[in-house]
């Protein structure tokens, strides 16, 4: 049976909860609305294609590549059945993105995913994502340091009576941004100033935003949202056709 209890979590309730976590799709949507030319996209960590949603017919081809945590995978694959040009893939490591194309993509996404991915199969993942695409890379990523840090961890434990399993040295470490005390485990001890610095080894980072935006630094947003280009593309000239190929929606590899 496909479970639903992400979505229900994070979306389904009006709230402070809502807004932060739809705050990264908006974000891109404004983003790629500047844009001239249909997107040919690819989307690490797609969950239900909840990005494709958001910017409909802009995206003349999809392909979402989810380790189908929760079922998101199977729920994209109910919802995008009847679509040709989305396609959907399982995967658990880089290697499953090895049969795209170079360069084929102008818009590549990450959105709260790469705090998932172990620290080590991050750098493969963008290698990836360097590779297949020549145009823009979006990335968000969650603030798990400093006052920020505190604020949500102690809402976790106040409000969804839930939270990682801090030592209190681990979090006065976090709460001082010195994430190397902390011992990680997916969004315990995560440092987005690592992510920044693995796409800046990969991409022209065109800028590090807040989210949702209030005009507050990163470092004291809940969310931190990368905004990048292929080194050396020229972004005005890639995607303008209105003709694409279609991949067409394929069983899982």
């Amino acid at each position: 049976m496909i479970s639903n209890g992400y979505n229900n979590r994070l979306f389904s309730r009006a709230g402070l909860r809502r807004i932060y976590h739809l705050a990264r799709f908006k974000w891109v949507r404004d983003k790629v609305a500047k844009l001239p030319w249909d997107l040919k996209l690819v989307e690490l960590g797609c969950y239900d294609g909840r990005l494709l949603d958001t910017l409909g017919e802009r995206v003349s081809e999809y392909v979402g590549i989810d380790a189908n945590w929760e079922g998101g995978l199977d729920i994209a694959r109910e919802k995008f059945a009847d679509r040709s040009n989305v396609r959907l893939i399982h995967a658990t490591d880089p290697t499953a993105l090895s049969l795209l194309p170079d360069n084929h993509f102008n818009v590549a996404a990450a959105l709260e995913t790469l705090e998932h991915v172990p620290a080590d199969l991050v750098g493969p993942y963008l290698d990836e994502l360097g590779r297949i695409t020549h145009g823009h890379l979006f990335v968000s990523v969650p603030n798990e340091l400093g006052p920020i840090f505190l604020i949500k961890y102690l809402a976790k434990r106040l409000f969804y009576g839930a939270a990682e399993s801090y030592r209190f040295a681990e979090v006065i470490a976090a709460t001082m941004r010195r994430s190397d005390k902390v011992q990680r485990y997916d969004h315990k001890g995560f440092d987005y100033r690592d992510v920044v610095r693995e796409v800046q080894a990969r991409f022209e980072v065109l800028a590090v935003e807040g989210l949702p935006r209030t005009g507050l630094p990163p470092a004291l947003s809940p969310t931190v949202a990368i905004y990048a280009k292929s080194r050396g593309a020229v972004i005005g000239s890639i995607g303008l056709s209105r003709k694409t190929h279609q991949l067409g929606n394929r069983a899982p590899q």
